[in-house]
Order: C-alpha cells, then structure tokens, then sequence
C-alpha cells in the first residue's frame, strides 16, 4: 500500500510539473521571451510518449500549414492568393518526403519527449514541410533550367499553359513563405536564429551546387574535358547533400537543444556520404529506371549532365568509345541517346553501380558505428535504409 501511494504521489507531481512547464512557456511566449522548443517539454519526463503514425501526421499538417500561410497573406488580391495556393499545391507534395519527416525522426531519437505536446509536434511538421518547400523551389527552377518535361509523375509546373516563366516568379516566391513559416512558428523560440542562419546558409550552398553543375554542363555546349569525378563531387556535396539530407538533421539538431559544435561537423561530414550515394542512385535511375516509377522522364544524357555514369563511363573509355560518347553526348537526338546507352551497356555500368551500391552501403554503416553518438545512429541508419536500393 505504501508502494502504491509512493507511485500516485509520484505521477501526480510529474503531472503539475508538465503542466507547470506548459504554463511558464505560454506566459514566456505572451511575454515575448524566447525559450526553446526543449526547454519548454524537457520537464515532461513522466508521461508515456504519445504514439503516432508519423506518415499520416506530417501530410495532415500540410493541408493546416497551407491555411495558416493563406491567412497570414490574405491582405493580398484574391487573384494572387488563388495562384499561390495552386501552385503550392502543385509543386510541394508529391515526393517521399523523407527530407520533411527526417526531422520528426531526429528528434524523435534525440530528443522524443518533446513531440509529446501536439502543437509542438505540428511545429516540428511545419520545420520539416519548411524542407520541402525548398525541395519544391529547387525543382520548378530546376525543371525550367533543364527544359524537362515531366516531374513527380505530371507535367512540370512551367509546363502548363497559364502558368509558363511566371514560376520564375513562383519559385521566390516559394523560398520567400520558407522564412513566412519559419516567422510564425519559431519567433518565440531561441532557436529561431539558429534556424534562419540554417535555411540561408544551406541554400546558398546548394545554388552555389547548382552554379556549377550548370557552368561544367551547359545545354549545348559538350566538353566532356570537364567531366572528372572530383568536380562530379563538388556538385553532389554542394547541390544535393546538404539540403537533401544535412539541413533535416541539422534542424532536429537545434530544436533537440544540441549546442555541441563537434556534433554539427560529424552530422555534415555523415549526411554528405549519405547524399553522394543518393545523387549517384539518381543519376542511375535517371538512365535505368522506369518513368512511371520514378515519376520523370530522365533526360541526364541530352542534357549533357555531368552525372556518375558519364563520369565513370570516361574513366573506363577506350579511345573508340570516347569517340562514341564525344559524337553523342549532349545530343537531343533520340538514336544519339540510344547509342550512349548501348555503350553504357557494353561497358556494364550497370553492374558496376550494383556493386558500388553494396559497397557504399557497407562504407557508410560502418562509418555510422564508428564516428557517431549512440542516440543518433537509429537516426542515420533510417535515412541509410530508406533509400538503400530505391527504385524511385
């Protein structure tokens, strides 16, 4: 009996405390003083973690993101705010996700208390859609640059009619309601700051990834000189990697409370292995997989992409295949496009990239149990695993 009284007093306190620390984050956030999405739940410690399926709740949250976003910009014409709607709706869902919900699963490992409170797990959402919505700018900009056809399975959204080089204008305007989001839900947050610098750091990384993949790989100009595997490198790092996959474990880092320096190197050195290897499955679904999976038409070979195969392929050349690719490379043509792919076929680059693939896996997994911290490796064996042997 005196056990069982020693248990009740006990939940019941943990209960005030939680609500105690509820209580003083609301007054804080009236009062306007910043305190962290940590420091508000790490009280919390008595409570059974809530269970939810994650999947569900992060697309439910975009449909209440986009209406908070609608009603923070309704001073704007109705014309306006019917286009931003639409196009929202057309060009940021659609994909896995796995960057948005990268950020529910890091700080569901670093620090899983905190998401127990449902609004501060819907904040975690928006951080997490706030991702995507790049992923989003990335592609409209992207699929205009590259003059591709389809994306996620539809046309691109350039594509249609009514809409044409206005999505120049979208994709900053894209960019632009990344920072609306992150204003309305994070201002009152200490880690507000640390967000910002994130988001603008990591963008700017990318488009400097982007910059030179366009300068080394210009439509119609082919110079396969500049192909090398050390440039191919720089434009995966910097265009792909860090957003892809850094910038998700970067946020659950700072909403978690992490401060460690050390800890946001190892996270950027891992996440960059983990994006290399994604750029380079890409790069071979772009050639080998079938559209109606992956959603597009892949279109790496008469765009004169500098892609892992092109750049294998010139490493592995004789003087009569060089000649091959040199003739054909870059070429809209489709019997061009079909004669590199026969010679990537000859050369077995397809094997060659399933072997790749085994090994990189087992690289990675093994720097994974070597360099990091306890609490983090489920975090990037779940990123690991989710796109080891992607079809799509």
């Amino acid at each position: 009996l005196r056990w069982i009284r020693r248990c009740v007093f006990t939940m019941v306190c943990c209960e005030k405390v939680r609500s105690y620390a509820v209580t003083i984050g609301a007054a804080c956030a009236a009062a306007g003083t910043a305190y962290s999405l940590y420091s508000l739940y790490k009280a919390s410690t008595c409570k059974p973690v809530k269970k939810r399926d994650d999947k569900k709740a992060f697309a439910d949250a975009f449909n209440r993101l986009v209406a908070d976003v609608m009603h923070d910009e309704s001073s704007h014409p109705q014309d306006c705010m019917k286009w931003v709607r639409e196009m929202i709706e057309y060009t940021v869902p659609g994909g896995k996700n796995t960057r948005g919900l990268s950020v529910l699963q890091g700080v569901k490992c670093l620090n899983e208390r905190i998401l127990d409170d449902d609004e501060t797990h819907y904040r975690v959402c928006a951080l997490g859609w706030c991702i995507e919505w790049l992923q989003g700018m990335f592609l409209v900009a992207d699929d205009i640059m590259d003059n591709s056809v389809t994306r996620r399975g539809k046309k691109c959204w350039y594509r249609n009619e009514h809409v044409g080089m206005i999505a120049v204008n979208d994709a900053l305007m894209l960019d632009a309601l990344i920072y609306r989001i992150l204003k309305m839900y994070f201002k009152d947050t200490d880690c507000y700051t640390s967000l910002l610098e994130l988001f603008h750091e990591v963008t700017y990384d990318t488009t400097a990834g982007e910059l030179c993949d366009l300068l080394t790989a210009p439509i119609g100009q082919v110079d396969l000189s500049r192909y090398t595997m050390e440039k191919y490198q720089y434009i995966v790092k910097y265009k792909t990697s860090l957003y892809s996959f850094y910038l998700p474990v970067a946020c659950a880092m700072i909403v978690s409370g992490v401060k460690d320096k050390a800890a946001y190197e190892t996270a950027r050195e891992v996440c960059c292995h983990i994006g290399e290897y994604f750029q380079i499955q890409d790069d071979y679904l772009d050639c080998y997989g079938d559209p109606e999976v992956i959603g597009k038409v892949g279109t790496d070979i008469e765009d004169n992409k500098c892609s892992w195969l092109v750049c294998k392929a010139l490493l592995l050349a004789d003087k009569k295949q060089l000649e091959v690719l040199k003739a054909n490379y870059g070429r809209e043509e489709k019997g061009k496009v079909a004669k590199v792919k026969q010679l990537f076929k000859e050369m077995n680059l397809e094997g060659i990239y399933n072997k790749y693939e085994e090994e990189s896996y087992a690289t990675m997994k093994s720097i994974i149990d070597t360099r990091v911290d306890t609490k983090s490796k489920p975090l990037y064996m779940w990123l690991l695993k989710r796109i080891y042997k992607r079809t799509k």
